[in-house]
């Protein structure tokens, strides 16, 4: 698998490419078990993650076998087979520290859903996104709960009904990525913001992912008062000065 796959920490931060180019940036159930393990080991060593994927497209789906519409067996084998990708979909959420998505051409299926779960998505100017499940009769609700956070109801019906492809301004104005740059500049943008986090106070690093990924289920009270408790307890820390 470490042929598929690039794992290597530069500084504060840790750089996972998918390398298969080959195949459009393909990812199996395998893959996406040992990618979900990286972003965890990544968590307890570096400060930041930068996921992105060799070649012409980000990622253009999910390898599903020698057949991809054989139904299965029954439910629960059926269940089973998906908890790898749910598993993998939920390293992005429970990670403490932020992942910057680099997406460059098509981002399909299951790249769209990634591209959405990175905490930051840059996109070049030609990318694409779509979910296009239903044009295969495969319900697309794994899919879709990897957006349910990220993008709002009329963004995530349109993908999934429409199953038709949006360009990367489009994209930004749903919320799926967080900024679109020409192709040439991808590379560059994604640096600025790892200079960025390199700079800033671990403290600060995690403490704003970890508000991001729990104040969005509180109500506005709620969300104020663990910002101000959590702008106490890390502007306080002697480590904010280290």
């Amino acid at each position: 698998m470490s042929n598929f796959i690039l794992n290597e920490r530069k500084g504060d931060g840790t750089y996972i490419t998918v390398n298969r180019a080959d195949v459009n940036g393909i990812v199996s159930d395998e893959m996406a078990g040992e990618l979900a393990g990286m972003i965890d080991a990544a968590g307890k060593v570096s400060k930041f993650i930068v996921y992105r994927s060799a070649g012409a497209d980000f990622c253009i789906g999910r390898d599903r076998g020698a057949n991809p519409y054989a139904p299965p067996k029954e439910a629960l084998q059926f269940r089973e087979n998906s908890e790898t990708i749910f598993g993998f979909y939920d390293a992005f959420r429970r990670s403490p520290i932020p992942v910057i998505g680099a997406v460059q051409g098509r981002a399909l299926g299951f790249g769209c859903a990634v591209a959405a779960l990175c905490d930051i998505t840059i996109a070049s100017d030609d990318a694409r996104f779509a979910l296009p499940e239903m044009g295969h009769n495969i319900m697309p609700t794994i899919a879709m709960s990897a957006l349910v956070d990220r993008v709002g109801r009329k963004g995530i019906m349109y993908l999934t009904y429409s199953t038709r492809e949006i360009d990367a301004a489009t994209a930004l104005g749903y919320g799926l990525v967080s900024l679109m740059v020409p192709r040439a500049k991808l590379e560059e943008e994604v640096e600025h913001v790892t200079k960025a986090l390199t700079k800033a106070p671990l403290p600060a690093v995690l403490a704003a992912k970890e508000y991001a990924g729990v104040a969005l289920n509180m109500d506005v009270r709620s969300a104020s008062a663990y910002a101000k408790n959590l702008h106490a307890t890390i502007n306080t820390s002697p480590r904010m000065r280290e």
